[in-house]
């Protein structure tokens, strides 16, 4: 393990490695996912199966990576288990009205890895090195489906700062534009994901260029709408908008910008008001600040199926397996819940 993790991170990998999760790579051939499931293995952060072949094989061999004997190769086209869950995949398919054929679609990686998943296979899978994440969130829409406690699936961003902060940063990858209730939705998704991972009580930060009133502009209304929505549905965590980034994070500014706010000068989520917003201060927080973005984890899910940057390195995917462990767990204990 590289000394260079921050200590979140380091925590993560601990508390993964006690679940023994099986946890499917569909980008098998990415010298990237080699590494890190060959790294997985190793050290017991989780149990990787590969989906590929042979392929997989001479993949590995051209990076230089052993893979371990207990990182198991599966094959679609060999797989006896692969036609019945084609056919239960069709008949979910015809129920829901689409047309697409099942047959096809599990000999596609991406398909096959979220079809172990709803037949017990796998505990969660780990995606997007190489594919987008619109094929990524096909492939669990079309298979896995959406956890029917929530109205929509977003993702957020566990951003780890070298001096060992930590925050979330929702909706980095989803929704281009949100509704107010799909920004509450975020919210409520992106604390809950601070909660589960860093152990901590989250205050969520509604983001904007104004801070409670002193600008006016039609695009501040979502903001101020979701704020109402939430303080409606009474959530367990702090929350308040609109917030601009720097009340929400630094004291003294949020003494003279906010002062009766419950949540400026201590963020620790931030839910950004579009995709654009979003997605640019993860990249420059990312390599301007030098902070670990992990993601985009995918919320919302019937099962934990997350999402990667296609500029992740190896380390950023060992952490994210760490994640989606973590989360095969949780998803695990709500679901014996019902």
């Amino acid at each position: 393990m590289s000394d260079a993790v921050p200590p979140l991170l380091r925590r993560l990998r601990r508390r993964a490695r006690a679940l023994d999760a099986r946890v499917v790579l569909p980008e098998s051939e990415d010298p990237r996912i080699l590494r890190a499931a060959a790294e997985a293995a190793r050290v017991g952060l989780c149990r990787p199966l590969l989906v590929g072949g042979e392929n997989t094989r001479a993949a590995a061999e051209t990076a230089g990576v052993d893979l371990p004997e207990s990182v198991e190769i599966l094959d679609p086209r060999k797989d006896p288990g692969r036609p019945g869950m084609a056919r239960r995949l069709a008949a979910s398919l015809a129920k829901r009205g689409l047309s697409e054929d099942a047959e096809t679609l599990s000999l596609d990686p991406l398909f096959y890895a979220n079809m172990l998943l709803v037949d017990g296979r796998a505990d969660a899978a780990v995606m997007g090195a190489v594919a987008t994440t619109g094929d990524t969130l096909r492939a669990a829409l079309r298979v896995v489906g959406v956890d029917p406690r929530y109205r929509v699936v977003t993702s957020c961003f566990l951003m780890a700062f070298p001096d060992g902060r930590t925050l979330v940063y929702a909706d980095c990858g989803v929704i281009p534009r949100p509704t107010p209730p799909q920004l509450a939705d975020i919210a409520q998704q992106a604390a809950d994901a601070y909660r589960d991972l860093v152990e901590d009580d989250p205050n969520v930060a509604l983001l904007a260029f104004s801070t409670k009133g002193s600008a006016q502009h039609e695009s501040l209304e979502p903001i101020r709408e979701a704020l109402r929505l939430l303080r409606e549905r009474r959530p367990d965590f702090q929350v308040d908008g609109e917030l601009q980034a720097d009340a929400a994070l630094v004291p003294a500014i949020a003494h003279r910008k906010a002062p009766d706010s419950p949540v400026a000068g201590r963020a620790n989520v931030m839910v950004f008001p579009d995709l654009n917003s979003g997605n640019i201060a993860y990249k420059l927080t990312e390599r301007l600040a030098g902070a670990r973005a992990i993601g985009p984890l995918l919320q919302g899910l019937e099962r934990p199926i997350h999402d990667l940057s296609r500029g992740c390195s190896a380390e950023d995917i060992l952490d994210t397996l760490a994640i989606a462990s973590l989360d095969a767990a949780r998803l695990d204990a709500a679901r014996r819940k019902r």
